[in-house]
């Protein structure tokens, strides 16, 4: 598949529109501290005060300043005609606290849409056209991702900048391009500035290293009798150690425009590594996992595997398996989407990242996102893996059928990846794998309110409401922050009779944090089998409930049904039966051509490079 330079301009704003669009449009952002954190950022710099754009150990660097920039363009344009193109973002009867959360997501929102740009370009280059729009189209979409991205935060940003380094990384030492080395050390310095988890990039880039010195000095063994040491001390030299030097000097870089650094470099660098040390042994209050709650104790290690397993699409977790099968029961015969050292480093990326985050006692669902996001990359390579034994296993079948193959199943799976987020808009994060039972069975294993979704339709139904703005609603502990947003009435953390409603979350049954402030009034409402006011349901499971303290005679309950629905646990296993038949009837295919005829039979269509060659 080729692509003309006007085309490639084309699929870049295409993708750019659709996931800067998708991403900032009226945003569901729970935490509140990295807004004021960027407001501080943006004092700070006013006042030239460098040291204080330090503000957090995480140390979030690129996320305030990005923020902060847009904080400072809506503060310009406000009460011009230009306002109307930062307002679009929020809902109507967003608060102006509301509205400062919106802009400080629009520019995370353009940030992730050009480096979803970067990364599509970067697997062009890596393994051509199908599997870069394939892995543009299921990143764009993927419910996981495009929750996280929609959140004043920084895990969605670090996701894509170190799957972009890593990228680059590979890239690298697959062409030997060192232009390629020397923007993943930079692209790598900036995940670095974001989060600390980050640091995983300089391992993984000595792993891909090391991996390839061994393929070249394998290659080379036979032909280096004599001098034999000395040559494999240069090369390790030449291909490791001076590589990943160079990479690391390269990344402190970008730490150059920190002004902290200009300052207080030495007490910034101390607190953000002595931070390390808290998130592995400080573990969080009330985290559920599988029927049980841990405060303050370390999850069992099968935490972020299910995480993995649930957060993903029924797509990206069928493609991920196929990927594995095709390069482990059948490596070496026919075509493959990406060179098997490449492939299986990526696969090791997502392995080690995981290992990397469980080790922690410090775990919440976002945290692993770095690895979420790779697997959609080898979703996309299982799925060119299975297209490319399907042309082969129809080979000598010409006709525009054949040729419109590529296009047509790649089309379907991305269609498929938006068809599955798109119904739970704008609460993509309640999405939860169909193929393994979806929300009904997710709830019983992991928290699956992570951004308090659901929170829009209870606030639209309060603004409705005659005296809105004077209306007291207690709110469940971690609400607040999120009612802010959307409801200019008064919101109360201790609920108490003196409260027109009370509103409460799936989250807090299944935390069970702050119990105090809200389980009273809780029980009260529930013992007396009173009906909610308001109920959020979203593909079967109630995820809110808004309760009257005094509830009217004639008031209608309002129930909010929003998801994917049982239809999508039938589709998930239609199209997981439908794979596993296409990889196995293809495979016999391949199989009994291999035994009639000559493997040199070319197979048109995406033209890979042969594993031969590799």
């Amino acid at each position: 598949m080729t692509i003309s330079r006007r085309g490639t301009v084309l699929v870049c704003v295409g993708v750019f529109l659709v996931a800067f669009v998708l991403r900032a449009y009226r945003p569901l952002s729970r935490p509140s501290q990295w807004l004021s954190r960027a407001e501080s950022f943006n004092q700070a710099l006013d006042e030239r005060d460098w040291a204080n754009t330090y503000q957090k150990y995480h140390p979030g660097v690129t996320a305030m300043a990005i923020s902060g920039a847009t904080l400072r363009l809506y503060a310009a344009v406000s009460e011009t005609p230009a306002e109307a193109l930062m307002t679009w973002v929020a809902p109507p009867f967003t608060t102006q606290y509301g509205q400062r959360m919106a802009q400080g997501v629009l520019g995370l929102a353009l940030a992730l849409a050009g480096l979803l740009v970067a990364t599509t370009l970067t697997l062009r280059k890596l393994a051509g056209w199908p599997l870069a729009l394939t892995a543009a189209g299921l990143l764009t979409f993927s419910p996981f991702y495009l929750s996280e991205g929609r959140v004043l935060h920084l895990d969605a940003l670090v996701s894509s900048l170190m799957l972009l380094s890593a990228l680059l990384a590979l890239v690298s030492l697959e062409s030997g391009q060192r232009r390629y080395w020397v923007l993943s050390a930079l692209v790598g310095g900036l995940a670095l500035m974001t989060k600390t988890s980050s640091l995983f990039l300089v391992p993984f880039v000595g792993l891909a290293s090391l991996a390839y010195l061994v393929k070249r000095l394998r290659a080379g063994w036979p032909e280096h009798v004599e001098g034999r040491v000395g040559w494999v001390v240069r090369e390790t030299w030449a291909r490791l150690a001076g590589p990943l030097l160079l990479w690391l000097l390269l990344s402190l870089l970008p730490f150059a425009l920190w002004p902290a650094m200009w300052v207080e470099p030495a007490a910034v660098v101390q607190e953000v590594v002595a931070s390390i040390g808290f998130q592995i042994e400080t573990a969080h209050k009330g985290r559920f996992f599988a029927g049980q709650i841990y405060d303050r104790k370390h999850p069992p290690v099968l935490f972020y595997p299910a995480i993995l397993a649930f957060k993903s699409s029924f797509l990206t977790l069928t493609l991920v398996l196929a990927g594995l099968g095709r390069y482990v029961v059948w490596p070496k015969r026919g075509k493959l989407p990406l060179q098997p050292l490449t492939f299986w480093l990526l696969a090791a990326y997502v392995f080690f990242f995981t290992v990397q985050m469980t080790i922690g006692a410090h775990q919440d669902a976002r945290y692993i996102l770095p690895a979420s996001v790779a697997l959609e990359v080898l979703a996309a390579v299982g799925l060119v893996g299975v297209l490319e034994m399907t042309q082969q296993a129809t080979m000598g079948r010409e006709g525009w059928s054949a040729r419109a193959l590529p296009v047509w199943l790649l089309s379907l799976v991305v269609g498929l990846q938006a068809l599955i987020a798109l119904p739970y808009a704008p609460n993509y994060g309640a999405h939860h794998n169909h193929l393994l039972g979806g929300n009904r069975v997710a709830v019983k294993v992991i928290e699956i309110v992570g951004q308090n979704e659901g929170i829009t339709f209870v606030t639209h139904y309060l603004n409705q409401l005659p005296e809105a703005g004077s209306l007291r609603v207690g709110v469940a502990s971690p609400l607040e922050r999120s009612v802010e947003q959307y409801f200019s009435g008064n919101i109360a953390l201790d609920m108490t009779g003196e409260d027109d409603y009370h509103l409460f979350s799936l989250i807090n049954l299944q935390r069970q944090f702050n119990l105090k402030r809200w389980l009273g009034a809780w029980e009260a409402h529930t013992s007396q089998g009173e009906p909610p006011q308001v109920t959020v349901i979203i593909d079967g499971v109630e995820y809110m409930w808004l309760y009257a303290t005094q509830p009217s005679a004639g008031s209608e309950p309002v129930v909010v049904r929003r998801g994917g629905g049982l239809g999508f646990i039938v589709l998930a296993w239609a199209w997981t039966i439908g794979l596993v038949a296409t990889f196995g009837w293809a495979l016999r295919q391949i199989e009994k051509q291999n035994g009639e005829s000559p493997r040199s039979r070319q197979v048109s269509g995406l033209h890979p490079v042969e594993t031969a060659d590799r």
